[in-house]
């Protein structure tokens, strides 16, 4: 949708006219014929007013032949207005439905652009939620700025049959009306404000769900149900308020606007009865103008509610051009790299998390290409930093990372991440099939090739065995593979990649022994030429190592082959008697 993004300068204020440029625009065929139908939904209401005039006037005048033209004209009106508001709501819908589908394709490739250090600021819950509560308001909004200008000509139309009946008095409904402005305005700003609040609350609240029911198990182990039930209440309680407020607020509308339509009638019921006292007005003008201010009345009411709406939806606009307009620090560089040989060079790199947590200070290391380099260390030592910064999930806060020389802020991102293959201890599959999955490794991979790589990570036996083996969906909510399985799958994948530059947090961490021993060949061999780089808390899986890196607190502290680490009797030396005592 669209392409531009919109310039510092561009007032935020106007929130509205953004969604049209940017968003609705592209549909302005399908708004002309929506629009178009509301002009004749609005002539037709308008209609019966000149209509009840006539035949008033019929009456006066004893010309029964309206007996036949009356019942007729309000059977054409009527076929009129039904049809064109049939097609005004459908043509409406489609507009809305357009839009609210382009939003949300593009708040998620928004999201997932995004850079981690912006995504860590929400809950991925709390994101999630935005695709469903901010674009429900949004798309509310719009569908009641529609229905508001459709009233808007109904009361245009209906004014200007009245004017045509009697000037003064149709003026002074119309001021009456106006009266409104000040006050509708006011509760609008304030449900602005509390739009925006009760759309954070609902991420939390969603965030608290989640968090809640996906830890369900550890939560009844450790009998934490009372506490986990008193957090999200807390949630809930606050939604309430909120909620509670804007229907307060949303409620005051309605009365003011009847309010004033019954003072527009009784204004002229009175006006209408001294002037007819004075035989300056007649019987079918009164009825004429009644029947007006009855089709102007109800759009007016529902006018109110309708601001009310779009104040709602405003702030929840305001909320999704905050994601969209968010800039990202990871920008994407000009050099491109072929096939790279693998030589890594972190030089005195810096890195602090936004948060303020500094991960590595004064990090200096030469990984040589073709080698094999274990990184370990206690928790929060900055393994897993070092591993990010590599394919620029994060940029250096100082000091820079270059691969065969060129400094990976000046490689295009597409590039640069072609050259690495990760299995993690997460493995992530996505809902696609079997073979899909593993085939994300290298997307022009043959059938052979894909299956090749899951016989090299020992998954072709339990793929075989599923229905519909290589082709059965995968649904990764469901539960229908072992951790084992999953882990192996995401191997499979890796190994299909082929990058120069392998990086493993834990590969085998979720593997049974018999399975870790096929796993290993198949990684020994995937490693073999490639420069690779291990993060181990079991040093079983890494005493053959080229190199290892010993890290605390953000610092190498050691570094060396097994033996000689061993040797050194350090941090190292600890965590290897620690692991073998009593072996």
């Amino acid at each position: 949708m669209p392409r531009r993004r919109p310039k510092p300068s561009e007032p935020r204020t106007r929130p509205f006219a953004r969604l049209w440029r940017e968003w609705l625009r592209p549909s302005w065929k399908t708004a002309a014929f929506a629009f178009a139908m509301m002009i004749i939904v609005a002539l037709a209401s308008a209609g019966y007013t000149k209509l009840i005039q006539e035949v008033m006037n019929s009456f006066e005048d004893s010309d029964f032949s309206v007996i036949w033209w009356g019942p007729l004209g309000v059977i054409i009106l009527t076929a009129m207005k039904g049809l064109a508001d049939y097609y005004r709501e459908t043509s409406s819908n489609r507009f809305v439905t357009r839009m609210e589908a382009d939003l949300q394709k593009q708040m998620f490739r928004q999201l997932v652009g995004s850079d981690l250090a912006r995504l860590a600021t929400e809950a991925p819950a709390g994101l999630a939620a935005r695709f469903s509560s901010d674009i429900t308001l949004i798309s509310g909004a719009v569908r009641g700025a529609m229905g508001g200008l459709s009233g808007i000509l109904i009361m245009v139309f209906s004014f200007a049959a009245m004017l045509t009946i009697d000037v003064p008095l149709t003026v002074a409904m119309i001021l009456i009306f106006g009266i409104a402005v000040l006050p509708v305005n006011l509760i609008g700003s304030r449900l602005k404000k509390l739009s925006r609040k009760t759309q954070a609350e609902i991420s939390s609240m969603t965030s608290e769900v989640t968090e809640g029911l996906s830890g369900i198990r550890m939560a009844r182990t450790y009998q934490l149900e009372e506490p986990l039930s008193e957090n999200a209440a807390s949630v809930f309680e606050r939604l309430f308020g909120l909620k509670n407020k804007q229907n307060q607020w949303s409620a005051r509308v309605s009365p003011l606007m009847e309010t004033l339509a019954g003072g527009a009638v009784a204004v002229l019921l009175l006006v209408v009865g001294i002037r007819m006292s004075h035989g300056t007005i007649s019987i079918a003008d009164f009825t004429g103008l009644l029947t007006g201010l009855g089709v102007a009345s109800g759009p007016a009411r529902r006018l109110g509610s309708t601001y009310a709406q779009m104040q709602q939806g405003a702030g929840a606009l305001e909320r999704v051009f905050m994601l969209f307009d968010a800039k990202n620090t990871i920008v994407d560089g000009s050099e491109t790299i072929a096939r790279a040989k693998g030589g890594i060079r972190f030089e005195d790199v810096q890195f602090a998390y936004p948060n303020g947590h500094v991960a590595l200070s004064d990090f200096t290391l030469d990984i040589p290409a073709g080698t094999r380099t274990a990184f370990v260390g206690r928790s929060g030592a900055g393994k897993s930093t070092v591993f990010n910064l590599l394919p620029r999930l994060y940029d250096p806060t100082g000091g820079r990372v270059l691969l065969d020389g060129h400094d990976l802020r000046d490689l295009t991102l597409t590039s640069l991440r072609e050259q690495i293959a990760v299995v993690s201890q997460d493995s992530i599959l996505l809902s696609a099939s079997v073979a899909q999955n593993i085939g994300f490794g290298r997307r022009s991979a043959s059938r052979g090739e894909i299956e090749a790589a899951a016989r090299d990570a020992a998954a072709d036996g339990f793929i075989s065995a599923l229905p519909d083996g290589y082709e059965t969906r995968v649904s990764p909510s469901a539960g229908q593979f072992s951790g084992g399985e999953r882990q192996r799958l995401s191997i499979a994948r890796a190994i299909l990649r082929d990058a120069p530059v392998l990086l493993l947090d834990e590969p085998t961490s979720a593997l049974d022994a018999e399975s870790e021993a096929a796993i290993r060949g198949a990684l020994d061999r995937l490693a073999a030429g490639r420069t690779t780089l291990v993060i181990a808390h079991r040093l079983a899986t890494i005493l053959d190592a080229d190199h290892i890196v010993v890290m605390d607190r953000g610092r190498i502290v050691e570094q060396g082959t097994h033996r000689e680490l061993l040797e050194h009797g350090g941090l190292y030396a600890d965590l290897y008697a620690l692991q073998f005592a009593g072996a």
